[in-house]
């Protein structure tokens, strides 16, 4: 039993250790962010919608990625108001990705709506 409860604690640890080390691997900045933003307007204002729709997958990955390492922040904080803080941080996030999401169904149309929302859901990154 003691052995199976040992082996259950190091695969739990393994788990955890992985995918802390994968949210920090693949961490987004507001810089690479913003080149993607701009790089799909490219695409859009060139009619090149297969290559934006690609694009515009990338920085839905890239979101979902900003907004878990904000939970991961939200987990970890220090203090109380410091989570506070990233817990106000995440609402914005997640209403700002809504929105977004709804602007995704015709790029062409929504394309100034999408880059306007795309650079405010950029200055949440930190």
């Amino acid at each position: 039993m003691k052995r199976i409860l040992l082996a259950c604690f190091l695969l739990t640890a393994t788990a955890t250790v992985s995918s802390i080390q994968r949210a920090s691997a693949q961490a987004v900045t507001a810089a690479s962010f913003s080149a993607t933003v701009n790089q799909m307007d490219t695409y859009i204002g060139a009619g090149n919608m297969p290559m934006a729709q690609a694009t515009f997958d990338t920085l839905n990955r890239m979101m979902k990625t900003v907004l878990a390492v904000t939970k991961q922040s939200i987990n970890t904080a220090p203090t109380p108001g410091d989570k506070a803080t990233y817990q106000a941080v995440i609402s914005n996030q997640a209403h700002i990705y809504k929105t977004i999401w709804g602007l995704k169904t015709d790029l062409a149309l929504n394309r100034a709506a999408l880059h306007s929302k795309l650079g405010e859901f950029d200055l949440t990154i930190y």
